[in-house]
């Protein structure tokens, strides 16, 4: 069984559905609400323990009540917490989805936020007994370089998904095993031809998620298309969650690149026609 490492944001989440995002100046009102925790490193453990991996998940917490509804959601997935508490709130964040399943989110990174390098350190011990290690980009660049500095040492393969892109070091994304940032995220970090530009950066390897058009991976200089899955979009959000973590774990199983990331694909189109993130996160016998 994969054994895998994230480190990344968690905090509680409210999704809110609309029929259309706010235009300048509007009040839209929502008709539905819910609550479930949430951040993207955590969403990542979740999917993968539901894919089969043994997942621990390393992040900052406040002191709250949320706090306490993170962890215990992650034991009762099979999930090894390791928090680290700080002397402020937990991360939080609000989704508001329209009628087409498309999202947009604003987050608090709040305790988060703080998750440092000293903090990572002190937990060198979970890092090196895992099969891979998993970043984003929604703790500090201390946390994340002090978690790759120890994965380097130890032979550890890093994946990092390079979510969200501002501010996220291309040098750092060289150190990786393998990274997989949206479009977006690549035309971000890479330009708007990203396969040159991930060439010049000295990228090894990416999976890049299209949408509904797909994934491309990208490895050795060459590129191949994964075929998107003809599925009913209810709620994107943590599709891409979805998508590393089911990489991660087929990666640990030994596959190839590009079967992992057409595994990852299925996984994802499922996660898509369900509501909501680590609720929609599918097992292992769905795929």
């Amino acid at each position: 069984m994969a054994k895998i490492c994230f480190i990344g944001l968690a905090g509680n989440s409210v999704f809110l559905y609309a029929d259309h995002f706010h235009r300048e100046g509007e009040t839209v009102s929502a008709h539905s609400f819910y609550n479930e925790p949430g951040g993207k490193g955590y969403n990542q453990a979740v999917a993968a323990a539901r894919l089969g991996g043994a997942c621990s998940f390393i992040g900052a917490f406040g002191k709250d009540d949320g706090a306490g509804l993170c962890v215990k959601y992650l034991q009762n997935e099979g999930i090894k917490p390791l928090p680290v508490y700080k002397d402020i709130p937990s991360a939080y964040a609000c989704i508001l989805t329209d009628s087409k399943g498309e999202n947009r989110v604003t987050v608090y990174g709040g305790a988060s936020a703080l998750l440092n390098g000293e903090d990572i350190k002190s937990l060198e011990r979970e890092i090196v007994s895992s099969d891979m290690l998993v970043l984003q980009n929604e703790v500090s660049i201390d946390a994340n370089i002090a978690a790759v500095e120890i994965a380097e040492k130890n032979g550890i393969p890093v994946l990092i998904n390079p979510a969200p892109a501002v501010g996220m070091e291309t040098e750092l994304l060289k150190r990786a095993y393998v990274i997989t940032p949206n479009l977006h995220e690549a035309e971000t970090l890479f330009g708007s031809d990203w396969e040159k530009g991930m060439k010049n950066a000295g990228i090894k390897r990416a999976v890049v998620t299209l949408g509904s058009k797909g994934a491309a991976v990208y490895e050795d200089g060459d590129i191949t298309t994964i075929p998107p899955i003809n599925t009913k979009v209810v709620d994107t959000t943590g599709a891409g969650d979805c998508f590393t973590a089911a990489l991660a774990v087929m990666l640990c199983d030994g596959e190839t690149l590009k079967n992992a990331a057409v595994f990852a694909n299925k996984a994802a189109s499922i996660a898509v026609s369900r509501p909501y993130a680590v609720a929609a996160m599918p097992k292992r016998k769905e795929i």
